[in-house]
Order: C-alpha cells, then sequence, then structure tokens
C-alpha cells in the first residue's frame, strides 16, 4: 500500500508534508508510513479514501481494479466531488449519533451487495462476497 500512497502523492505532487496536511494526519504520520516504521491504519485508509474519492478502495488497499495503473492520475487535488450517497435530513435520529454513528435511511433499490469489508483492530481486514 506505501508504493501506491507514495504514486498518489508523485502525482498529485505533494510533499509528505503536503499530503499529511490534505488528508489531516500530523506530518510525522506520514513519515513514519514511509520509513516502514508504523503501518496504515484504518483510520489512514479512510483519510485517504475521503480525501480523495476516486481513488478505490481495492486499489489503495490490494493494488488490484481494472484501472490499477492510471487510478491516481484521474485525482484533482483542487475537487473533492464525492457523491453523498444520503443528505444529512435523511439520517434517522438515533441514539447511536452520541458515538458518531450514521445510517441512512432503508431504501428500495435493486442493488445488490458485491463484497463486505471488515476491518480487525489489529490491522487486518477480511472480505466476504455473496455466493
Amino acid at each position: 500500500m506505501i508504493e501506491r500512497i507514495l504514486q498518489i502523492m508523485q502525482e498529485q505532487k505533494l510533499s509528505p508534508s503536503q499530503f499529511a496536511d490534505e488528508i489531516g494526519i500530523q506530518r510525522s504520520g506520514i513519515s513514519h508510513l514511509i520509513s516502514g516504521r508504523n503501518k496504515p491504519s484504518l483510520e489512514f485508509v479512510m483519510k485517504v479514501l475521503k480525501r480523495f474519492p476516486e481513488i478505490k478502495p481495492e486499489w489503495l488497499l490490494q493494488g488490484t481494479t481494472q484501472e490499477s495503473q492510471n487510478i491516481a492520475k484521474s485525482i484533482d487535488p483542487q475537487k473533492n466531488n464525492q457523491q453523498k450517497l444520503f443528505e444529512e435530513s435523511d439520517l434517522p435520529e438515533t441514539s447511536d449519533q452520541k458515538k458518531g454513528v450514521r445510517f441512512p435511511k432503508k431504501e428500495k433499490t435493486d442493488r445488490k451487495i458485491e463484497r463486505i469489508v471488515v476491518f480487525y483492530q489489529d490491522r487486518t481486514f477480511r472480505e466476504y462476497e455473496p455466493e
């Protein structure tokens, strides 16, 4: 994953400190990742994907997508055109909001689940795909 982070920084012409500022982490954190001292956390991955919504999670985590060679080239650092899947007003009132958990309202759709990814505290993850 570090190679892909470096590719994003190179193609966006961002120094490690500029990249850290872009995604909202401490500058030392990116330095520790690049040097191999630390492994990327789930929080780090989520911040990268939030700042660069054009990046496919599969590519960032595993280096696999059809566009893996050119995925980072399509990112515009001046635009964050992430589509909203639901509006804030669509969120139900729950006690989980105190914890920062947000759930969209149920909607009828013909979309099918492609994959579920579970991230564990030990920084591993597991993918589940419907049979």
